[in-house]
């Protein structure tokens, strides 16, 4: 039977109980020099003093991690060893030291030594990195046709920024190739792409002085939901629906700004110029039944039978069910970093799909439908007697918008307040929109929404019949539109009014 003592639990960052490595394996041991500092002194510091031939000793330790040692913990360390901080780490240090690092010390408290361990790997590599940072430059981690991209490297470059697109998987591993090249002055990411769970590469870039944003397109709480570390607290946090400012900021956001999705004029305003796609005079629906790898992000979670048909009742009634009631109603207090908001984004997304099929089975009864999606919708809808393959979003999307009648739109629920594409692209392409009553719609004049929003799916019909009848409110409806998007709403305004904020908050600062 063996005698080994008993190992350590203490509690992480995130409240999780996790049982403490030892043994001489879990310190790694890099940079050469006479000074030795030590990253974390493990569970039993007593064990790895006959490990160091040095006598000029410096170490860092998280006091978290500190206040749960045994008795005698403290006691074990020889008298000589100095403890230091942050600010001690200086270029001079670093270079003549040897580091020493307990290796599960980043995972249990990543918050506190994550802008450690950046700073030192910084410190290291700026010795052949370059001094100053390009100003002009901005980083997007993201494939060349992935979402947004193409719209905002076009706005960003015509705010005369260079924009350079790095590869967002493999960024964790290769930012440090990047950065000994060059410095950018924004990183912005779309969703937390290029971005690690536990907030590395978000203090290396901080380290190296580039302001880190992360647009959140789609809801912040379920792209939270991937996040294992508080650094996300720190970043400037984009949000296309202000419903979740408050939220954001009662969890710890300290640097927020509401900014909605917008139009792409270059490519979106080309008008019905293109390929015939036999959708005159018919009301279109372009969209997905449900968005990508649904079924794993809400595995294992189901929904209150009596909550379900409260969300069904108030469908009934022209009442948006979204995350925020969801929240509510389910007793979901904590967003991050629990799980649980996953519960609440179930049932937002399930009612989104339940008024979506309800809007498509009255269109269709009453109005010439054609739906661009997925055949899931053959059987959602079963009225849709026009049914066609999904559309590229960069291809003939533009010229269906512009050649229809009008298009149709219902805004997800995961969104309280918010804005989807459509509400900027069909207007923009010179079509005619019909939309839900989304909250979202208060960013535009209440004088152009009330004619084309509905509450009930019932109304569909004779807004679109006022619409195709009535050739000069259509003609009005259009043209008033287009002309508020083009001024007030393209991804140019957005890019400046985010590089205006940075400035005026480092201004601030």
């Amino acid at each position: 039977m063996s005698n080994r003592p008993k190992r350590i639990r203490i509690v992480s960052e995130l409240g999780k109980p996790q049982t403490l490595a030892d043994g001489e394996e879990q310190f790694i041991s890099y940079g050469r020099g006479a000074r030795l500092v030590i990253l974390g002194l493990g569970p039993e510091p007593a064990a790895i003093v006959p490990l160091l031939p040095s006598e000029d000793v410096s170490y860092i330790e998280c006091p978290e991690f500190e206040a749960q040692m045994p008795p005698g913990w403290a006691r074990a360390l020889p008298r000589s060893w100095v403890r230091i901080g942050i600010n001690d780490l200086d270029p001079e240090t670093v270079r003549v030291s040897r580091i020493l690092q307990y290796r599960p010390a980043q995972r249990l408290f990543p918050s506190f030594w994550g802008p450690i361990l950046a700073r030192i790997q910084w410190l290291r590599l700026s010795q052949r990195a370059p001094e100053a940072r390009n100003d002009a430059e901005v980083w997007i981690p993201a494939k060349p046709d992935g979402l947004l991209v193409p719209e905002l490297k076009s706005a960003l470059e015509a705010c005369g920024r260079r924009v350079r697109l790095l590869p967002p998987d493999a960024l964790p591993r290769t930012l440090p190739k990047f950065l000994a090249r060059s410095r950018p002055a924004l990183f912005l990411s779309i969703n937390f792409a290029g971005l690690d769970p536990l907030g590395e590469t978000f203090h290396l870039l901080r380290a190296a002085g580039s302001e880190v944003a992360v647009w959140c397109v789609d809801n912040p709480f379920h792209l939270l939901s991937g996040v294992k570390a508080g650094w996300w607290r720190k970043a400037a946090l984009l949000v296309t629906d202000d419903s979740f400012l408050p939220l954001l900021r009662e969890h710890g956001a300290q640097r927020l700004l509401h900014m909605p999705l917008a139009a792409w004029p270059e490519h979106f305003g080309a008008g019905s110029n293109g390929p015939d796609q036999d959708v005159s005079g018919r009301l279109v629906f372009v969209g997905r039944s449900q968005f990508p790898k649904k079924q794993g992000f809400f595995a294992g979670l189901d929904l209150p039978d009596m909550a379900w048909r409260e969300a069904l009742h108030m469908l009934d009634i022209g009442e948006r069910p979204d995350f925020l009631w969801w929240r509510q109603r389910l007793g979901v207090r904590e967003l991050w970093p629990a799980s649980t908001v996953r519960r609440a984004g179930l049932g937002a997304d399930e009612c989104s799909r339940e008024l979506r099929s309800r809007c498509l089975r009255t269109a269709a009864r009453d109005a010439p439908l054609t739906v661009f999606g997925d055949m899931v919708w053959r059987e959602a809808a079963p009225e849709a007697t026009d049914l066609r393959p999904e559309v590229d979003y960069y291809g003939p999307l533009r010229h269906i918008y512009a050649q229809a009648a009008a298009c149709l739109n219902v805004t997800s629920l995961l969104l309280p307040t918010g804005l989807n594409q459509r509400h900027f692209d069909v207007w923009a392409a010179g079509g005619l929109l019909i939309t839900d009553a989304t909250p979202g719609l208060s960013l535009f004049p209440e004088e152009l929404c009330r004619e084309t929003r509905f509450r009930w799916p019932e109304e569909i019909e004779s807004i679109f019949r006022r619409l195709t009848t009535d050739k000069s409110l259509c003609a009005d409806l259009s043209r008033e539109w287009r002309k508020l998007i083009l001024a007030e709403h393209t991804y140019r305004h957005r890019m400046e009014r985010l590089l205006n904020w940075l400035e005026l908050e480092k201004a601030s600062s």
